[in-house]
């Protein structure tokens, strides 16, 4: 294109495509010796080598020009404006809630806390009564915990603590569904975090933020291990001062899509009051789903009961081959023969999750063999053709991005109404809410037949189906398996090698993510800006 290979214009561009990538992975910020290899490789080309010395020279102009900040920590790294100022920003404020706890009398909370038990002829135990109490005078508290330790019931028990205290409490989620998980369990109307702080599309920013804040005494956020950096920062510009917050989140999950690794890095940095629950309670224990969600997080390989009509547990597996191609015949076979037996409907009840998206079990290929199976072309039936995607009425669509004019989010599930052929436009509905597309529109969307496990964070479903073979080794890992495992409510059948479950199981290949979240909560001095 008429650019010099050593130009100025395209090293800048290469380093800033390299940092953009890397927040796509989950970093807030690359190291100097990860940056510059990275660099050069992506501006090498058969015929031009490209100079370390060109990349470093302009890494020093671009923080000269402030298109870069670079600290000196225990080596030099650099951010982007936006990521650094934002974990800096977020730091100080969660700094700021931490400066003082409120002035609650422990006498009386204790005494609400036995009179509500005993009128509701509950028992909380001593991780669970601990968390109680400290709800009522912590400005900002963590409560972690697997599946079965009771999340939900001391959430509901804090938020109806709340309002015997006279605050005036919000709740909200990531996602949609979480939100109305949440609204179940407290018996509050909870929003998606979006939502809540109004996001204003005219200014593509939140109408709640430090000078509008939320009126609220006290709010919860569940499945806040969904939470990235930004909204972090964005949520507590809006959080007033004297406000109490409680997250609720499971520290064992896969962390945010999204930049940042902030419910860890909060734990992390010892300085937020954490409850973690670890008693799994006798009535949660009877699932073996759960009790095999807690064998993968201890690094134990499940005994699994093998999949047949007279299964005596909730957590099953198909050996379903060695070979990926068997994989596929065996997720068909249980969707149309299987789960129709054990009263569950394939096209209402059953999410396919995968650990990847490309290979022959990736959600690619198996969106469009799931598609024929469970809604086919049928005469009458309108649709839709897009180069080589054909949308159908009734087939189930995720959201790919952000779209917050239609007010619909990465990772919200909906399900194709019908096509307007004559004004070019498709009706979704997301959560009971009609949501019109533009034909232009489609590339924000893709079948969900199938989806990514990283894709499925916040959400539940009847039952789940989890391939797990060997060609996805590069994703497997205990946290990956984890998270897809608990997102079954009823019914889990694994299909896949011995081979691929052992090795997803002692994978803990929790990918390092680049934060400082942590070291700027442990020293709110932390970092010299390096000019």
């Amino acid at each position: 294109m008429g650019v010099s290979p050593w130009s100025k214009f395209r090293y800048r561009a290469g380093v800033l495509h390299v940092l953009d990538k890397a927040g796509e992975d989950g970093h807030c910020y690359l190291p100097e010796n990860k940056i510059v290899p990275s660099t050069k490789e992506l501006l090498t080309t058969e015929e031009h080598e490209a100079e370390e010395s060109g990349i470093l020279g302009i890494l020093s102009e671009m923080v000269t020009e402030e298109q870069l900040i670079k600290e000196l920590d225990d080596e030099l790294i650099y951010y982007k404006p936006s990521f650094f100022y934002s974990e800096k920003h977020l730091a100080k404020l969660l700094i700021q809630k931490l400066q003082a706890s409120l002035d609650v009398d422990p006498e009386r909370v204790k005494s609400w806390i036995e009179r509500y038990t005993a009128s509701r002829k509950i028992e909380l135990s001593p991780q669970q009564y601990i968390a109680v109490l400290k709800a009522a005078s912590e400005k900002l508290m963590i409560l972690t915990g697997g599946p079965g330790t009771g999340k939900s019931f001391v959430t509901g028990t804090i938020v109806k603590l709340w309002k015997a205290m006279g605050r005036k409490i919000l709740c909200a989620a990531p996602t949609g569904r979480a939100a109305k998980r949440l609204s179940e369990m407290t018996g509050v109307e909870a929003k998606t975090i979006h939502r809540l702080l109004e996001f204003e599309p005219s200014k593509m920013g939140f109408k709640r933020d430090l000078e509008n804040q939320l009126e609220c005494s006290a709010i919860v956020i569940d499945e806040s291990s969904m939470v990235d950096l930004f909204l972090a920062h964005s949520l507590f510009k809006a959080i007033p001062e004297n406000c109490q917050v409680l997250l609720v989140g499971d520290i064992d999950q896969l962390p945010s899509v999204g930049p940042g690794n902030i419910l860890k890095d909060l734990i992390a940095s010892d300085k937020i009051p954490v409850i973690r629950l670890t008693q799994v309670f006798r009535q949660a224990a009877q699932s073996s789903i759960i009790r095999t969600a807690h064998q993968i997080n201890q690094g134990i390989i499940p005994q699994l009961e093998k999949i047949s009509m007279t299964a005596q547990t909730d957590c099953l597996w198909h050996p379903g081959g060695t070979e990926a191609e068997h994989g596929v015949q065996t997720i068909c076979e249980l969707i149309e023969h299987y789960i129709p037996k054990t009263g569950f409907n394939p096209a209402t009840d059953v999410q396919v999750l995968c650990p990847m998206t490309r290979g022959v079990v990736g959600t690619s290929h198996l969106n469009k063999v799931l598609q024929q199976l469970i809604n086919p072309h049928a005469p009458g039936k309108d649709e839709l053709v897009r180069g080589d995607t054909i949308l159908r009425v009734g087939d189930r669509v995720m959201q790919l991005k952000n779209d917050y004019n239609k007010e619909v989010f990465n990772g919200d599930l909906g399900q194709v109404m019908e096509f307007d052929h004559i004004e070019k436009e498709v009706i979704i509905n997301f959560d009971e809410r009609d949501v019109t597309y533009d034909y232009a529109d489609l590339n924000e969307i893709t079948l969900a037949w199938a989806t990514s496990i990283h894709k499925s964070q916040g959400s539940e479903y009847p039952v789940v189906i989890l391939p797990l073979y060997t060609q996805h080794y590069i994703m497997l890992s205990r946290n990956l398996f984890y998270t897809g495992l608990t997102r079954s409510k009823k019914l889990a059948l694994i299909v896949g090698s011995e081979k691929a479950i052992a090795i997803a199981v002692k994978q803990v290949k929790q990918q390092k993510r680049y934060t400082r979240l942590k070291e700027r909560l442990e020293s709110p001095h932390y970092g010299t800006l390096a000019w």
